[in-house]
C-alpha cells in the first residue's frame, strides 16, 4: 500500500498556526544545540517571526467560513481565530520584554522560548477545542507551562516556593475538573463533544438533575482555581 503526503490532513490549514509554533519549537531545540551562548538571542527573532507568521495566517483566516474539522474535536471560526490572534499576540508582546532579564541574569533562553510558545499553542488550540480531552489537554499544556515559568529562575527562593504551590494548586483543581467531566460524560451517555453532551443530556432528560449541577459545580471550581477566581483564590 503506497503512502502518500495528503494536504487535507491540516483540513485546509485549520491548525496551520499551530503547526507553524511546533515546527518552531523544533527548530529552537536543534539551534540550541548548535548555536554558540553568544548567538542564541538569534532563537528570540526565530520565535517571534513564527508568532508573527501565526498571526498573519489567522487575519487571513478570518475571511473563510467557520469549520469544524479532526472528527468534530476542533471548531475554527471567527470567535476562536480572535481569540487565538490575542493570545499570540500576547506572547508577542511579552517575549521582547523578557530579553534584558534573561540577558543579565544569564538564564537558559532556550527553556524560556520552549515554555512561552508550548504555553501559546495550549492556549491556540483550547481556544477551539470542541470536546472534553481536547479541553483538559490544551488546558494543561498551557497550565504546566505557566508552573515551570514561575520556577523559571532557579536559584530564587521566592521563584522554587510559587512553583511547588502552582504545581499542588494546579493538580488539584485538574481532578476536580476532570472529575466534572466525568459526570457529564456518564449523565450525556459517553459523549465528549461539547454539542453531543449537550443533545445527549437533552435526550436522556438529566439536563436539570441534580448530577449535571454537581458536575458543572465541580467542572467551575477547578476552572476557578486554575484562575484564582473568588472564592477559590
Amino acid at each position: 500500500m503506497d503512502l502518500e503526503f495528503n494536504l487535507s490532513f491540516f483540513y485546509e490549514s485549520t491548525i496551520l498556526p499551530e503547526c507553524i509554533l511546533i515546527f518552531s519549537l523544533i527548530i529552537i531545540l536543534i539551534l540550541d544545540l548548535i548555536l554558540e551562548i553568544k548567538k542564541k538571542s538569534l532563537l528570540f527573532y526565530i520565535s517571534l517571526l513564527s508568532l508573527s507568521l501565526s498571526i498573519i495566517i489567522l487575519l487571513f483566516q478570518l475571511q473563510e467560513e467557520p469549520t469544524i474539522s479532526f472528527s468534530g474535536n476542533f471548531q475554527d471560526d471567527n470567535f476562536s481565530r480572535i481569540f487565538r490572534i490575542f493570545i499570540a499576540l500576547c506572547s508577542i508582546l511579552c517575549i521582547p520584554l523578557s530579553i534584558d532579564f534573561i540577558e543579565c541574569t544569564k538564564l537558559s533562553i532556550m527553556e524560556f522560548l520552549i515554555f512561552i510558545l508550548t504555553a501559546t499553542i495550549g492556549g491556540m488550540f483550547l481556544c477551539g477545542a470542541n470536546d472534553l480531552i481536547t479541553i483538559f489537554v490544551s488546558l494543561e499544556c498551557l497550565s504546566l507551562c505557566s508552573y515551570l515559568l514561575s520556577g523559571y529562575t532557579k536559584k530564587d527562593i521566592r521563584s522554587n516556593e510559587a512553583v511547588m504551590k502552582y504545581l499542588l494548586i494546579g493538580g488539584t483543581s485538574s481532578s476536580i475538573l476532570v472529575y466534572g467531566f466525568s459526570w457529564l460524560y456518564g449523565l450525556s451517555g459517553g459523549e465528549f463533544q461539547l454539542q453531543k453532551i449537550a443533545n445527549g443530556l437533552i435526550n436522556t432528560e438529566m439536563y436539570n438533575s441534580s448530577g449535571s449541577l454537581l458536575g458543572l459545580v465541580f467542572i467551575i471550581a477547578g476552572i476557578g482555581f486554575k484562575l484564582s477566581l473568588v472564592p477559590f483564590h
